[in-house]
């Protein structure tokens, strides 16, 4: 079992002024990392590990607070990287009891990746609102089973 997280609400990214590696949470983006900690109680977690960006990182900040667990860089769930090589991470049982917290960008050129090779395992971008994770159980069977864990707050509440 491990968990993918598209990263919390980060404002509009026209409107930063700076490096889009260094925009932070908006408002609405911290209220959906503290959230996370509420939809993740009673998953066992053993590692956090985020894309080097600001807004991923400050995603599972709560959840590492909470946890007492060190948010790791992963350059393999930045924006660009080898898609083929974060799968091939994704499919090995080291992976079990992870968080990975990344881009929409990212997870949709995983589920590309994936559906190329027959594998159910990563839902796309389209299918993961801002904030949102998915519970990936690969379990005993041939395909594992996933579980949405919608955002809360939900931007449309906002």
């Amino acid at each position: 079992m491990f968990v993918l997280v598209r990263h919390a609400h980060a404002g509009d990214k026209t409107g930063w002024p700076g490096r889009d590696a260094d925009r932070p949470l908006s408002t609405l983006g911290y209220w959906q990392a503290r959230g996370l900690v509420a939809a993740l109680d009673g998953v066992e977690l053993r590692a956090l590990f985020a894309s080097p960006a600001t807004r991923c990182h400050q995603t599972l900040l709560p959840l590492a607070a909470e946890r007492g667990l060190r948010i790791d860089d992963h350059p393999l769930l930045a924006v660009g990287a080898p898609p083929a090589e974060l799968f091939a991470v994704l499919h090995s049982p080291e992976v079990d009891g992870a968080v990975f917290c990344t881009h929409g960008e990212v997870l949709d050129d995983l589920a590309q990746l994936a559906q190329a090779q027959g594998s159910t395992c990563v839902p796309s971008e389209t299918a993961t609102a801002k904030g949102g994770a998915w519970i990936v159980d690969r379990g005993a069977g041939p395909t594992p089973t996933l579980r949405y864990l919608a955002p809360t707050p939900d931007a449309a509440d906002q």
